[in-house]
């Protein structure tokens, strides 16, 4: 014996640096390597074979069980009608596992049959939930980390994997695009960077990306959200915005299995703003024009369009969406393919996105030891893209007609705005992009819980742009003179060569011991070329590069290249299922810092105790589950933008005026970006306490967490010019942000009868967003209005890009108050009076500038809050989401940057200070730019019903072959309460400009009806 187990382990030991070999170099190589086995003889046992069913509590069969003998690598899975057979020692004990099920462990004491009934919801702390790199029962997890099925995103569609997320996990904010295609941006337990970017990080099936738009929604098993240091840290320096896990379906051994998925609709935009009639505004556009000593422009009489622009440049998108799933297999073999395509025409005139993708996901058990598998995803889509219109459309003149009578395009020579009819029909834009996603793994169980996994992960992404603009005239500041055609072709390819190791143990029925440690290498290269040539024909099937004119053709050729290397671990131990705890420890390397910061180091210790399984609660009947957690971490942040690796030292065209009149252009070296010598990790440590409990019979359930983090954040700094740096900004890490805060969420279900089942809960999250240090006690202004106005200041002891503008006090009545206060230059009666608030001395000075701002609030909001309920009766069902923020504010930028004779909104129209109108916080009619203040700030806060659907599933008892048939309508953010006069008060971007409406594509309303088939 000693013999045989010294062959195998020196055989099969060698398999962590062979898999590693094998994907640096080419399979076919790979494919040809063989390792000998050798048999192994076990000690004689009293072994029989073992058959049973396994049910839910709801009656119905489990596919896809994992029923493993307890203390050995023996395992199987149940087939499609819930039926196993496994061959286990007389006296063994099974162990029965089902992510979203209770892990259930049975005695088999000689038994050859083995009926099972796995309960859902019995405990919740007995789920079992996806963490990085495996899965843990929930009762072992010590972080923060929140669930959703894939059921409940399939059952209540949603455009995109993200918005099943909204409403339903605490500490979680999803703000919706509505772009078609869009991705919506996500926030978890608030915003810790100031330049790089905020989104999480997502992880499929061990591929991490930035991008989900590309996954079949009915693709997804389940999502779980790492909201913490203790839950994140094992991905160390990618997880400092937070972490989210997406786990596709698999096959389930047994009979094929065919779904088909199925819905339409269309959407159209959730608000709209009433802007003036042409009378209204030309009424308020001649006083204004006298009121500043101007002659009348319009003649009231002559007015012959009255055109509402913004209905001008939308429509209603149609959606669609088709999904085709099989699945089945044997012991041996298991299979999941799935065909999905999906056409979203977005409410702007021209605009689309078509994605069409295909998944296979198959797994094969090549010995009882050993399993190979390969999951894979591709996308094809195209995107046509038109300009955002939405300003022009605002601000543009409904006295003016799209067309004039003769046919040529409307325009208004006072008002320097483009048609923004013209605007779409004269831009072209469209992208088209493969894209193939997935991942290539082999497990190797090599001795009792022991485990090797090798994976290869890979990301392939292929693109072509076209934009086109042919030669046109609207009028002189709307036109274009010579066509030109820009083609850029870009390709990428990322892949993560992961290698770990998993031990799992139990000694004595009371200790568990899990061990995992890996490394892991990534590369991410980049490329594209760009060509724009002129004199391009006007006609699609010529739009090469080829038909323009080359001789004068620009040519731009970037690219990037990262690498990444890493090694990590984590230990869990569980004494006697109540006591847990657990590290976890990362080392990574990156290339985007310089040499000497190219390392960092990451880490999180966390425990919990399940208070419900000592011996003093056993008499209590209040608790059915009682736990608390703690942990503390350290987590970073790589992808900041703007972060110079390199100095930048370019030949540029400059004018400047040595020996000349500083008309003549000549070239120069320069810097154009300068890199931070000390440049590394965003770094972000931060702790994490909760308490989760379930009462009345596990009626009620629910948590509160309390959370405590730390940024180190980067900011964009500016430079002198004369320091020689074209781009005047540097990122470096100089201000500290601290988000804390408590969630609370709170889950009822229950059944009234067999046929009646109802569930309501709900979550809040309060978050304190909070600069705590700003080195030298810099200014980092943003939030620019593009005239000139800067809104936003991020500044100690206030939220990151708070706004801060000057205070209005009124309006002036009589220019006698206008001499005797401070004011700005060319106040008139009418114009807004702005408080003289504090002066170089720290006092009002007399004079109205940049120290008289004040904070007016931040995008970040206070509190944000999800509200779910429903039901189900015999074949009805019934769901709602809602979600809301509060103690938020916004800036309407699209008011406030008016240039002149701009359009107004209605009621500004109707309402503006008049003479005999003073009564009134509405100014004057004015055509001078408006100062940043607060009348343009408004409430964020809103509660939207997020989601609404009702279905009905179909008997099918007489129809062959169909096992379920499910018809539902869906009502996708039907309706918003709010108290911002804009479109929408979700408005995410940079930090420092975050919560600025100026251009944004307003959030729709989608309105479905579909079915769900299964074979």
């Amino acid at each position: 014996m000693k013999a045989v187990r010294h062959r195998r382990a020196s055989g099969l030991l060698c398999l962590v640096p062979l898999s590693t070999i094998c994907m640096f170099t080419a399979m076919p190589s790979a494919a040809k390597a063989e390792i000998p086995f050798t048999k192994i003889t076990a000690a004689k046992r009293a072994d029989i074979t073992i058959k049973g069913k396994i049910t839910g509590d709801n009656g119905e069969a489990l596919p896809g069980v994992s029923i493993a003998v307890k203390g050995t690598s023996r395992g199987t899975t149940s087939d499609a009608e819930g039926n196993y057979t496994i061959v286990a020692d007389a006296n063994a004990t099974l162990v029965f596992t089902s992510i979203g099920y209770t892990v259930q462990e049975v005695p088999v004491n000689g038994n050859a049959t083995l009926n099972v009934t796995l309960k859902t919801g019995t405990s919740q702390l007995d789920q079992v939930v996806v963490v990085g790199y495996g899965t843990q029962r929930r009762s072992q997890v010590v972080g923060s980390i929140s669930s959703v099925k894939g059921a409940e995103i399939t059952k209540q569609p949603v455009l995109t994997a993200a918005q099943g997320l909204q409403a339903k996990t605490p500490g979680v904010q999803v703000m919706a695009s509505g772009t078609p295609g869009g991705q919506p941006q996500m926030r978890i337990r608030g915003v810790s960077s100031v330049t790089g970017d905020a989104n999480p990080v997502y992880v499929v099936d061990g591929m991490i990306t930035t991008d989900i738009t590309n996954i079949n929604n009915s693709d997804i098993e389940s999502i779980e959200v790492l909201k913490d240091a203790s839950a994140q840290a094992i991905y160390g320096s990618r997880a400092g915005n937070g972490v989210v896990l997406i786990t596709t379906k698999k096959g389930k051994a047994g009979k094929m299995k065919i779904g088909v998925d199925a819905y339409s609709g269309f959407r159209a935009a959730t608000s709209k703003v009433k802007m003036a009639d042409a009378r209204a505004y030309a009424q308020y556009t001649n006083e204004a024009n006298i009121y500043d000593g101007k002659p009348a422009i319009f003649d009231l009489d002559t007015l012959r369009s009255n055109t509402n622009w913004f209905d001008e440049i939308t429509r209603k998108g149609m959606v669609q969406n088709y999904t085709l799933n099989i699945s089945g297999g044997s012991e041996k073999t298991t299979y999941y393919f799935s065909a999905g395509y999906f056409k979203d025409n977005g409410i702007v005139k021209g605009s689309d996105y078509t994605r069409g993708v295909i998944r296979i996901n198959n797994e094969y058990r090549l010995a009882p030891f050993f399993k190979l598998g390969h999951n894979l995803n591709v996308n094809i889509s195209k995107t046509n893209t038109k300009p955002d219109e939405f300003a022009n459309a605002y601000r543009m003149a409904p006295s003016t007609p799209v067309k004039f009578a003769d046919g040529s395009w409307g325009y208004e020579p006072n008002l320097s705005i483009a048609n923004p009819v013209a605007d779409l029909a004269y831009n072209t834009n469209f992208l088209n992009q493969v894209r193939l996603q997935g991942n290539v793994y082999g497990e190797l169980t090599l001795l009792k819980g022991l485990t090797i996994r090798s994976s290869f992960n890979f990301d392939r992404r292929d693109n072509k742009s076209t934009i086109y603009v042919p030669a046109y005239m609207v009028w002189s500041v709307q036109k274009n003179d010579t066509s030109h055609l820009t083609t850029t072709r870009g390709n990428g390819f990322y892949y993560i060569a992961d290698n770990n190791i998993t031990y799992n143990k139990t000694i004595a029925e009371k200790h568990e011991l899990s061990v995992t440690v890996g490394y892991s290498a990534e590369r991410n290269k980049e490329d594209s070329l760009s060509a724009k040539v002129k004199n391009v024909p006007n006609k699609r099937n010529l739009w090469y590069l080829s038909q323009g004119d080359l001789n004068n053709a620009e040519l731009y050729d970037n690219g990037s290249l990262i690498r990444r290397a890493s090694a990590y671990g984590r230990l869990t131990y569980t004494f006697n299922r109540k006591y847990n705890f657990s590290g976890s420890l990362r080392r990574d390397g990156s290339s985007n810092f310089p040499v000497g910061n190219k390392w960092g180091t990451f880490y999180s210790a966390g425990a919990s105790w399940i208070i419900t399984e000592e011996g003093f609660m056993q008499e209590q009947k209040i608790f059915n589950d009682l736990r608390v957690r703690a942990g503390y971490g350290k987590v970073g942040n790589d992808n900041i933008a703007n972060l110079a690796v390199l100095n930048g030292i370019p030949i540029l065209d400059y004018y400047y005026a040595f020996g000349g009149n500083g008309t003549s252009q000549q070239q120069a070296i320069t810097i154009n970006q300068v890199k931070d010598m000390n440049a590394s990790w965003e770094p972000t440590k931060g702790i994490d306490a909760g308490v989760e409990f379930a009462v009345l019979k596990r009626r009620l359930s629910g948590g509160v967490s309390y959370y405590n983090k730390l940024t180190n954040a980067y900011v964009d700094l500016t430079v002198p010019s004369t320091f020689g740096d074209k781009e005047k900004t540097v990122s470096s890490r100089v201000a500290d942000v601290r988000n804390k805060g408590v969630e609370i969420n709170l889950n009822w279900k229950d059944e009234l009868s067999k046929d009646f089942y109802y569930f309501v809960g709900g979550n809040i999250t309060f978050n304190k967003n909070n600069v705590e240090k700003v080195n030298g006690n810099l200014q980092l202004r943003g939030g620019s209005l593009g005239n000139g106005q800067i809104t936003t200041n991020t500044v100690v002891g206030q939220p990151i890009g708070s706004f801060w503008v000057y205070q209005t006090d009124g309006i002036y009545q009589t220019q006698e108050e206008i001499d005797n206060s401070a004011h700005l230059t060319g106040a008139k009666p009418g114009d807004f009076r702005l408080r003289d608030i504090s002066g170089s001395k720290g006092e009002p000075d007399g004079a109205i500038d940049d120290k008289d701002k004040i904070f007016a609030g931040s995008y970040q909001p206070k509190v944000y809050y999800g509200i779910n309920a429903g039901f189900t009766y015999k074949r009805l069902d019934f769901s709602i989401d809602c979600y809301g923020n509060a103690g938020n504010k916004v800036y309407n930028g699209k008011k406030g940057v008016r240039f002149g004779n701009d359009n107004i909104e209605a009621n500004v129209a109707a309402n503006r200070w008049t003479t005999t109108n003073t009564n009134t916080n509405i100014p004057r009619a004015s055509n001078s730019i408006p100062v940043p203040s607060t009348y343009f700030v408004e409430s964020g806060s809103f509660f939207r019903i997020n989601n609404i659907t009702l279905g009905y599933t179909v008997p099918t008892s007489r129809w062959g072959g169909v096992s379920n048939l499910r018809v539902f309508a869906t009502a996708q953010n039907p309706v918003i309460f709010k108290k911002y006069s804009g479109y929408t008060p979700e408005l995410p971007g940079p930090a420092t400009a975050a919560g600025i409406e100026l251009n944004i594509y307003p959030i729709t309303s989608t309105y479905m009806a579909g079915f769900n088939l299964s074979f």
